[in-house]
């Protein structure tokens, strides 16, 4: 205390030996060292109310600092107190500064505080519990690397859950790896500390590299923003296949259109004799990545794109006759937006003819088929959920037909077209087997 003299020199002594708590050693220097080994333990054995090793308190988590879990952490991930200067310094100048760091193998979250010991400590318990009750101290990198697994920690009472943990129980969106979601971060941690937020660049699928979204906020922020996009905004459940809307808005890309129709002869009859329609079935294919408008930011579509796409289903589709569609009861659904397929769905007579189907449309665009993306789904008895024949009913005193699902029957390819946003007609393409636009 060389720069105090007088009367402050002895009110300032009296003041620090009052805080010291005792003598000798660092504690009589300065009387803040104990208390900040305790603090980075939580205090584990700081009252004489242990039993058995235990607090006596109202839960469990009352006594988690003496079974090597301080502060609900990992013992290596407990607080760290840096001081900045040392007791000697900080005696002639009557305050000591710290850096507290709530986990200590993150050192871009911290604390500069400064004050005499009492005061030392009111801070770091203040900031420690507003920490808690404001949930700041959830730490982003680790929630992420939990939530891209499924959360395989959590593993109590998941037996029954739609969310299950390992092998054929993991969370059905991370069983492949690849399509697991990942994020990128743009901010630094000088850059987070001077703006207060992050922003990142996430990916719900990490294979589908076309489909990303920029998010900010803090990391409670972000953490809402991407449970928002798997649930509440239309991302994939357990339950149901659904894709994010910022990965399938397709709004405006070009459209190819494939249309089939049932062959005369094969047109069923009515108990009247008369023929009833013919069954039809169209399929349609979005150009992802291409665009006719000179306005748009992606690659212009040329007249020989349109003139490949039109030979590519001429030689699929067109050969023979012109293909099968062999429709029945059974779906095959196909969900791979950054290819042109958003929750598409086809009927088909068996799963293999659906498949058959979807590789030949896959092949119009030059996309290789994605097995882990294709859905199958079937009624365990189809014919009485979707019967074949249907006796017309009385509504308000007069017979009316009804409206008959899932037909059986082959439709055969007739013609494919090219809808773009900025034409009022469609361009035709093909019809059966003879490619009508030329570039």
């Amino acid at each position: 205390m060389t720069n105090w003299k007088g009367i402050g020199a002895d009110v300032l002594r009296q003041y620090l030996n009052s805080e010291s708590g005792e003598s000798g050693g660092d504690a009589g220097n300065f009387g803040l060292d104990v208390f900040m080994n305790g603090f980075e333990d939580e205090f584990p054995a700081d009252t004489e109310d242990l039993v058995g090793g235990m607090y006596v308190g109202y839960s469990p988590e009352a006594g988690r600092a003496s079974e090597n879990r301080p502060w609900g952490q990992k013992f290596g991930d407990r607080p760290k107190i840096h001081e900045l200067n040392q007791p000697q310094a900080a005696q002639a100048l009557g305050w000591r500064i710290i850096d507290f760091y709530p986990n200590r193998d993150f050192k871009s979250e911290f604390y500069r505080l400064a004050g005499t010991p009492s005061e030392l400590r009111m801070m770091m318990q203040i900031v420690q519990a507003t920490r808690f009750v404001t949930g700041d101290r959830i730490n982003f990198e680790e929630w992420f690397e939990r939530w891209e697994n499924g959360f395989p920690d959590f593993d109590q009472n998941r037996s029954d859950s739609n969310f299950l943990v390992s092998g054929e129980k993991q969370w059905e969106r991370i069983k492949n790896p690849k399509s697991r979601p990942r994020y990128k971060e743009f901010t630094n941690s000088q850059q987070r500390a001077d703006l207060g937020y992050r922003v990142i660049e996430y990916w719900r699928d990490r294979s589908a590299e076309s489909s990303s979204i920029i998010l900010s906020g803090t990391d409670l922020q972000l953490i809402h923003h991407i449970i928002q996009i798997e649930y509440e905004g239309g991302g994939e459940s357990a339950s149901n296949s659904k894709v994010p809307s910022f990965e399938s808005s397709n709004k405006g890309l070009p459209i190819i259109r494939l249309y089939f129709e049932q062959d005369k002869d094969k047109i069923r009859k009515k108990p009247n004799g008369k023929p009833y329609a013919p069954l039809r079935g169209e399929v349609i294919l979005r150009l992802v990545g291409k665009s006719e408008d000179p306005a748009s930011l992606l690659d212009r579509l040329t007249k020989r794109d349109i003139e490949k796409y039109a030979e590519n289903i001429k030689n699929l589709f067109g050969t023979n006759n012109g293909y099968i569609w062999e429709k029945g009861k059974k779906i095959v659904a196909y969900n791979k937006p950054e290819d042109g397929f958003k929750r598409t769905w086809y009927l088909c007579k068996t799963h293999k003819d659906g498949i058959d189907l979807l590789t030949k449309l896959t092949q119009v665009v030059n996309k290789p088929i994605d097995r882990t993306r294709i859905t199958k789904n079937e009624v365990d008895d189809e014919f009485s959920r979707f019967p074949e024949q249907l006796s017309p009913i009385t509504v308000l005193g007069d017979q009316v037909e009804q409206k008959q699902e899932r037909l059986t029957g082959e439709v055969r390819f007739k013609w494919a077209e090219l809808i773009l946003a900025k034409l009022a007609k469609p361009i035709r393409l093909v019809e059966q087997d003879k490619v009508i636009y030329k570039a």
